[in-house]
């Protein structure tokens, strides 16, 4: 049974072969009559001397084999050729100081492109292929580029390299689906540079980061931008979650009497409605001249109103004979919390960043220093302390440690104690979810709810009719033109719906295509998520070129 392929080696032949249990030694000899000189190109015939090499083949019958090549030097013969002495090559069967044969190579580049290092590795060696890691991803990186394309249709997004750090771009071909390139950065400039290579694109599809709009409009203006409706959807719910919370008085009115599952109540108390502040009169006859109340205003006044509403059913509860841990799963709050409201003869206001001083400040020198020589005990830390003569408790050691060592503080679950109930349905987040959510896939108690909000107070009705709509669009449900709905919210009273407006008008036409155009960015947010399996998967080892050369070129 033949171990060495000699269809694929003209020009040598087997002169012995030599088995051990698990290798095969196979001895070639060159037989050709002449050689090329690699500089000149001459032929030549006058041999020099013969040497040896040793390379790895493919393995044959469970046996890996090594090619024990006996090749000749040969003079060349071309007057004022630098090289008088050559090596004799063998061109298409084994590389130039190669160590393995092309087809070998071969198999461990698409190893490296399939598993990455380690793990081809360890099936290259369960297949008798056996080599390291570090050279099956060397030989990914240095593997032959992809044949260039002519892209027409093209998907761009960011990526993190380094989440927070380092970002890239990523360019998909969304007819064939497949990664054109990796680009460092994000702010445009390296996608300005790969666009203007590329005059024939004609549509461009990404999400709603201005970098990539202006690089898209400034080195291919004939494309077509189109704008990904999943981000519309997503930056849609956020406005209608802002709504929600500042409308909250006018949501819980509306859904006093909506129907809720008993798995968003406490089963030991209901959740108390209490009537609403009346609201403060303006003075008659006035003529305002202050500043209109921003946005971030707003919330914060909403958060505000909340925390004291949240004040009031907390004293409420306990006024009623209610324990601690019933009002918080009532309430769907910590513990923590409402033991922080009920030692507060008034609400407590949220000073971030503020933290009163205590008596272990004056030790910080001295905790770090236990800390850099290994400490982490905050008990025996605490013991140390009070054999000192520090009076402070264990908890401000623990808490002060934490703070030094930068922990959150949380702690974790906790065994035997009730499951917390899940979120109410009156939560500004979820009613927005659940807002967008299309009706066939909502439930009859889940529409009801909606219904109810619909039916609520004239400014709620107002925007959410105009973000329905919006929704509507996005979806290609209703044909109604952009412009109208933008006419209709510059004339409604919701101010979210008003700064939403305000970036649609900014990217109108990328947006109106989106509403008219069959392209799509969600084949990229794919190629995203292969992006990162691939990333994690090979752990540190993922840095730029090995993940361009892994997502680019073909097994």
């Amino acid at each position: 049974m033949l171990f060495v392929d000699l269809d694929s080696f003209s020009g040598l032949r087997l002169d012995d072969l030599v088995l051990t249990p698990s290798t095969a030694v196979a001895l070639l000899v060159s037989t050709a009559s002449s050689a090329a000189c690699p500089h000149c190109g001459q032929a030549s015939q006058k041999i020099h001397s013969h040497y040896r090499r040793t390379v790895a083949d493919l393995p044959g019958q469970d046996r890996a084999l090594v090619l024990r090549l006996l090749v000749r030097r040969f003079r060349c013969l071309q007057p004022g050729c630098p090289r008088q002495i050559f090596c004799e090559r063998l061109p298409g069967r084994i590389g130039t100081y190669a160590r393995a044969t092309d087809r070998l190579t071969s198999a461990h580049r698409a190893l490296g492109l399939a598993l990455g290092g380690e793990p081809g590795a360890r099936l290259a060696t369960h297949l008798e292929m056996p080599t390291s890691g570090d050279t099956i991803l060397r030989r990914v990186k240095h593997g032959p580029k992809a044949e260039p394309t002519l892209p027409r249709c093209v998907g761009i997004d960011d990526w993190a390299l380094c989440k927070g750090q380092r970002y890239g771009t990523i360019i998909v071909d969304l007819e064939r689906g497949q990664i054109l390139e990796l680009l460092p950065g994000r702010d445009g400039e390296a996608l300005k540079a790969w666009l203007r290579e590329h005059p024939g694109i004609e549509v461009i599809t990404r999400d709603r980061w201005a970098a990539y709009a202006e690089a898209a409009k400034e080195a291919s203006p004939q494309a077509q931008q189109v704008a990904d409706r999943w981000h519309l959807l997503r930056n849609l719910r956020e406005t209608v979650e802002r709504f929600l919370a500042r409308l909250s008085a006018a949501v819980r009115a509306a859904l006093q009497n909506a129907p809720v599952s008993q798995d968003s109540l406490s089963p030991s108390a209901d959740r108390p409605v209490l009537p609403e502040p009346a609201p403060t009169p303006a003075p008659a006859n006035v003529e305002s001249t202050e500043k209109p109340t921003s946005q971030r205003e707003l919330e914060r006044q909403t958060k505000r109103r909340l925390r004291a509403e949240r004040h009031q059913q907390i004293n409420t509860l306990r006024a009623k004979g209610r324990s601690q841990r019933q009002i918080a799963q009532a309430l769907d709050i910590s513990i923590k919390c409402v033991r922080h409201h009920l030692r507060s003869v008034k609400c407590p206001d949220w000073n971030p960043g503020r933290r009163a001083p205590t008596q272990l400040d004056g030790l910080r020198a001295r905790i770090d220093a236990w800390i850099e020589r290994g400490g982490r005990n905050a008990a025996a830390l605490y013991r140390e302390l009070h054999a000192e003569g520090c009076t402070a408790s264990y908890d401000a050691v623990r808490r002060f440690l934490q703070r030094r060592l930068g922990s959150t503080g949380k702690p974790g679950p906790r065994v035997g104690l009730l499951q917390r109930p899940s979120v109410p349905p009156s939560s500004a987040r979820r009613l927005s979810f659940l807002f967008l959510r299309r009706a066939e896939d909502r439930t009859t108690e889940e529409q009801a709810l909606i219904d109810r909000l619909h039916a609520g107070e004239v400014a709620l009705r107002e925007g959410l009719a105009l973000a329905g709509t919006f929704a509507a669009l996005v979806r290609k449900e209703v044909s109604q033109p952009l412009a109208d709905w933008l006419v209709a919210v510059s004339q409604s009273s919701c101010t979210e719906l008003h700064a939403f407006a305000q970036g649609v008008q900014r990217d109108l036409e990328a947006i109106q295509a989106a509403l008219t155009e069959p392209w799509s960015n969600g084949p990229v947010e794919g190629q995203v998520n292969r992006l990162k399996l691939v990333k994690r998967q090979m752990y540190g080892r993922a840095g730029w070129q090995l993940l361009r050369a892994r997502l680019t070129q073909a097994a």
